[in-house]
């Protein structure tokens, strides 16, 4: 059985308006041409829909029973494009998000509300985890977009720097540091000093002050930039923090300074080269880019 989804279409503005007349000018066709797409239809299916009495169409109740199919399939057609007209227009998706800590209670938040307001039909699964965890699941194709410290060379993982943020010291308030312009590796020699995150990291940061003479007592270990800033507001020691998460917490208890010799932490774009490219993804990403930049940040900072 074939059917032709214009006699449908039909069939359904006549059980809507409940007349053969009104259905044949809402679809621009003369009444002739409708009564005979009707009749195709009858013939197509093998259900007689309408009983004609006196010139007038009364369903039957198998032309009812199938109304109620026609405008459940109806339904599904139109939320099919509606959905399709919001996909090319950026409107409706889903999106897996893996964010490094240190850009996930800074950043993310006010960015991804604004993302979602423009978007309203996106659902954004936000993921924070340490850059290792992300770049596993970006590997496994388990997130759409990554967003970590670091890069991988895996062949399943396409890796793009798209910023690099400088890392201030973050002392508390009041300390003999806070009134130097420029702190330097010397100046931290004997003082509590937070470290933050992996030990990369903190194998790089103690290489800083070993190259310059110098040995602070490594007081506390923190996971997260956030962390460890507020252990400094609250005077646990001096902390090497990105200026995102430092400047959060001036006027609370911190106060922030350059720091020399200049210590970035880079941002890469991780994505799985093994899902289909999503224009909504990358409609995320540049607004992450474009915020970066206009807060000062870049691949050449």
């Amino acid at each position: 059985m074939t059917v032709n989804l214009r006699h449908v279409e039909l069939f359904r503005h006549i059980m809507h308006l409940g007349t053969l007349t009104q259905a044949a000018e809402t679809m621009s066709v003369s009444q002739p041409a409708a009564s005979k797409m009707l009749n195709q239809l009858e013939r197509s299916t093998g259900i007689i829909l309408f009983q004609r009495m006196k010139g007038r169409l009364k369903p039957t109740r198998d032309g009812e029973l199938y109304f109620a199919e026609v405008q459940r399939t109806w339904e599904s057609v139109e939320r099919l494009e509606r959905m399709t007209k919001d996909i090319r227009e950026l409107q409706f998706g889903r999106l897996n998000l893996g964010v490094m800590p240190m850009l996930a209670g800074t950043l993310i938040p006010p960015l991804l509300t604004r993302f979602c307001r423009q978007h309203e039909k996106t659902s954004v699964k936000l993921h924070s985890r340490s850059s290792d965890r992300i770049i596993e699941w970006v590997i496994a194709g388990q997130i759409d977009v990554g967003i970590t410290e670091h890069f991988t060379p895996h062949p399943n993982v396409i890796c793009r720097l798209i910023a690099r943020i400088p890392n201030v010291c973050a002392v508390p308030e009041g300390h003999r540091l806070a009134g130097l312009k420029t702190i330097r590796p010397e100046d931290l020699d004997g003082e509590n000093f937070v470290s933050i995150g992996s030990p990369d990291r903190r194998i790089f940061v103690e290489k800083v002050f070993e190259q310059a003479g110098v040995l602070p007592r490594m007081f506390i270990d923190a996971p997260m930039a956030n962390v460890a800033s507020a252990l400094v507001a609250n005077g646990a020691g001096i902390a090497l923090v990105d200026e995102l998460n430092a400047h959060s917490f001036i006027g609370r208890g911190l106060v922030a300074k350059p720091f020399a010799p200049e210590i970035f932490s880079p941002v890469w774009h991780l994505r799985p080269n093994t899902l289909t490219g999503s224009s909504l993804a990358d409609a995320l990403i540049r607004d992450i880019e474009d915020e970066l930049k206009r807060l000062g940040y870049s691949a050449d900072s």
